[in-house]
């Protein structure tokens, strides 16, 4: 009797110890995961992501919206960092979602309003032409692509015809007497609504 009662202490005591270890380990990995999903928003590497991925989903859905067609379809680099990468996704989604509405809303107005005409876009181009001629060496030639016009700003890639060079944007606003330039160049910053550049 003594002998089975010196097994049975050691015994429940292991058993007990046991127990409470697995209860411990199970709080902590619960918590830790609990955190993780709390945090994953304020992690620096997330917020980086999230700010490309808005920026560029919003430059495509702008740019989809202008086609009428909506495919929102982030692309992300295996090698990325996964919080950037999860980041980037929801970035990427609310922007495009956004860039597409602000779109087809502009699409709409222009139906509605009848601008845009014919006649107002041949303006914009040969404002265009003329301000990316008087800002480049003499003798190049230009064709303007892709213009958008955006209430009284407008903007286009200007493309050297006769000399190989790289594209340059193009930004002219409507004044009292006319379409003029603003800016023009290859490293300048597109305004936020134009998808071409």
């Amino acid at each position: 009797m003594k002998y089975r009662l010196l097994i049975f202490i050691p015994a429940s005591v292991f058993l007990l110890s046991i127990g409470l270890l697995v209860g411990c380990s199970r709080t902590e990995v619960e918590g830790t995961r609990g955190q993780d999903s709390g945090s994953l928003q304020t992690d620096p590497r997330y917020q980086d992501g999230y700010g490309a991925g808005f920026r560029e989903g919003y430059k495509r859905g702008y740019a989809d919206g202008g086609l009428g067609a909506h495919d929102p379809q982030p692309e992300t680099d295996p090698g990325w960092d996964p919080y950037y990468a999860s980041g980037y996704r929801d970035g990427f989604l609310e922007g495009y979602e956004k860039g597409y509405a602000r779109a087809r809303g502009e699409a709409a107005e222009r139906e509605e309003e009848g601008e845009e005409s014919g006649d107002e876009m041949a303006e914009v181009e040969a404002a265009m032409l003329a301000f990316a001629k008087f800002c480049s060496s003499s003798g190049l030639e230009f064709r303007i692509q892709d213009i958008v016009i955006h209430g009284d700003e407008a903007a286009g890639i200007a493309v050297c015809t006769n000399e190989i060079l790289e594209h340059a944007l193009v930004i002219v606003r409507k004044g009292p007497s006319g379409w003029y330039g603003v800016d023009f160049g290859t490293g300048i910053e597109p305004p936020p609504w134009y998808p071409y550049y």
